[in-house]
């Protein structure tokens, strides 16, 4: 036995110390079972998977939520509850089943379940259905992505004090977001759908609708409705938020079938659900929020005062009539909502792709350019200047740099580089270089150092 073993160390020794290998060359699954999951886990995936031999979890595609198992206090008793998603195709009904399972003295037990037809989820949300907390649920089934179809369909499910859940289904949907539209803190559920041409010759077709769905005398009701902009083919993004320091309203983001991007606000006012701007689906429509495809800006509290901004651009003067654009080559015009009518309040240069942007100083409205070079990650901007004569566009010398440095290459760059350090995030160092000696421009260089900021932290 004591031969055997000096054998195999000094096999395992040779294999180490001679051949280069490590213990990460070896598949860990042959040497070790994994750890046991903790007796909840256990439970819980014993309570989803039922007599089954085995099971299918279903992930949600979209939202915050993305696990498979949610844990999420729905029955408002302090303790931690359970929503699993599995696949029903191994039973031959077909589509997901979600389950609901809740925490008692005696262990874990199952609530409630649901079948839905749906192959996928798209997304989860929680929301407040009163003040002493109550729990509303929304699970969206389907997909909401595409330009075409109507695939994706939201139910609420809402949990009885005296136990079980309750299911409702609020219909199809290609965005959704929860709101507070009169601010008291109970969560209302805004969904969006889109256009959908006559499938057969001499229907009508289905109008693009908002609708606003709230708890009332036990049950979940449309409260407001009103139209949606019929030209939008899918949405990038719902946010809600305050419009103004006493309106709050959700700022939609959609994209059209040629690619350009508009934004719609929804809000109510006098017991109505408004749209603006007003007109929508009529020919004297104008929205100032369009943008073309390049410019791909979502409206946010960009500035953090608590207040929706919300973009309007303008392609950048003196650039090559050859460039295909992209958002580094607009001036966004950040605007505050007010009724008929916008208040511009931040200038600013953008960079989506590198997670940064800076107000852009009064002085430099119209006389400035950029040119972005994506692979060394460096804008370039530049004066430009706008002749008398001809009123055509020169471009004027180089006014200073931003480019994003990884922290080893920010690390071994020589003395000479002539950048300093704007802000750092993860393994990215933003750096600016000043490329002028004009003290006019200096003083504006200093205040974007100043204003420069992370899109995300």
């Amino acid at each position: 036995m004591k031969k055997r073993s000096a054998l195999i160390g000094l096999v395992v020794y040779l294999c180490l110390f001679l051949s280069g290998c490590s213990f990460s060359s070896f598949d860990t699954k042959n040497l070790m079972t994994p750890p046991k999951a903790n007796q909840d886990q256990q439970a819980i995936q014993a309570l989803l998977q039922g007599n089954r031999p085995d099971i299918t979890l279903v992930y949600p595609q979209n939202g915050e939520y993305r696990s498979a198992i949610i844990m999420h206090d729905f029955t408002g008793d302090g303790e931690q509850d359970a929503i699993g998603f599995y696949s029903t195709e191994n039973t031959g009904a077909g589509g997901v089943e979600v389950q609901f399972l809740s925490k008692t003295e005696e262990g874990w037990e199952s609530t409630a379940v649901f079948q839905n037809t749906a192959l996928q989820v798209d997304r989860v949300c929680f929301g407040t259905l009163s003040q002493s907390g109550r729990s509303l649920i929304l699970i969206g089934w389907g997909s909401a992505a595409g330009t075409t179809g109507r695939t994706a369909a939201v139910n609420a499910y809402v949990y009885s004090l005296g136990g079980g859940i309750t299911e409702y289904p609020l219909g199809p949907y290609a965005e959704m977001v929860l709101t507070d539209f009169d601010r008291n803190g109970i969560n209302e559920v805004f969904t969006v759908d889109k256009f959908l041409p006559a499938e057969v010759e001499g229907d009508e077709p289905t109008p693009a609708k908002a609708r606003v769905f709230t708890w009332s005398q036990g049950t979940m009701r449309e409260t407001w409705s009103t139209d949606a902009d019929n030209s939008i083919s899918s949405y990038s993004a719902a946010i809600f938020g305050k419009l103004t320091p006493s309106i709050s309203g959700v700022a939609l983001d959609g994209v059209k079938a040629d690619g350009s991007m508009t934004t719609q606000l929804f809000y109510t006012e006098d017991g109505d659900l408004k749209n603006a701007p007003e007109g929508v689906n009529t020919e004297e429509y104008s929205n100032p929020f369009q943008r073309p495809a390049t410019a791909t800006f979502l409206s946010r509290d960009l500035d953090g005062d608590g207040i929706l901004e919300l973009p309007t651009v303008s392609l950048l003067p003196g650039l090559p009539e050859t460039l295909s654009p992209d958002p580094t080559c607009y001036q966004v015009n950040w605007c505050h909502f007010q009724k008929g009518d916008l208040t511009l309040t931040i200038r600013a240069m953008m960079n989506l792709a590198e997670n940064y942007w800076f107000r852009l100083p009064y002085y430099l409205n119209g006389k400035i350019t950029s040119s972005n070079d994506t692979q060394r990650r460096t804008v370039t901007y530049s004066e430009i200047i706008k002749t008398a004569k001809s009123g055509e566009y020169l471009l004027g010398e180089p006014l200073f740099t931003i480019r994003v440095f990884t922290r080893s290459s920010w690390e071994s760059r020589g003395p000479s580089s002539g950048y300093e350090k704007l802000a750092t995030q993860n393994d990215s160092v933003y750096g600016i270089q000043t490329l002028t000696g004009d003290e006019t421009m200096l003083r504006y260089i200093q205040q974007i150092k100043r204003d420069f900021k992370l899109l995300s932290e």
